[in-house]
């Protein structure tokens, strides 16, 4: 396990991580630092405890809507994407029909000919 040395608002912290994710921790807790500074720029002091909740909150709420919009984004990729199969299947359907059509004509063509 690795230990990264963070800093959130203004207090030091050391956390731990799996080998590797180092950089990875360092970028969020950059991004965490930064939401919680212009939080306490916005509401003032409002104690630490509850500027680091009020931040997880709002990130929690940035996390729920991005989901939010993946989710119908990937339904309506599902939805074209059956509709495409659907159309794909219809077409299918036709060229069957044509081909017994021109089946059908070939034998009558034999039979008269």
């Amino acid at each position: 396990m690795a230990h990264v040395d963070i800093k959130v608002n203004g207090k030091a912290y050391t956390v731990t991580c799996e080998d590797g994710q180092e950089q990875r921790l360092t970028e969020l807790a950059i991004y965490l630092d930064r939401h919680v500074a212009g939080l306490a720029e916005t509401l003032g002091e409002i104690g630490e405890v509850r500027l680091l909740l009020l931040a997880s909150l709002t990130l929690c709420d940035e996390l729920f809507e991005t989901r939010a919009e993946l989710f119908s984004k990937s339904e309506a990729e599902k939805s074209d994407a059956q509709d495409e199969a659907s159309a794909l299947h219809l077409t299918e359907e036709q060229i069957e029909l044509a081909v017994s059509r021109i089946s059908t004509l070939t034998d009558r063509l034999r039979a008269a000919g």
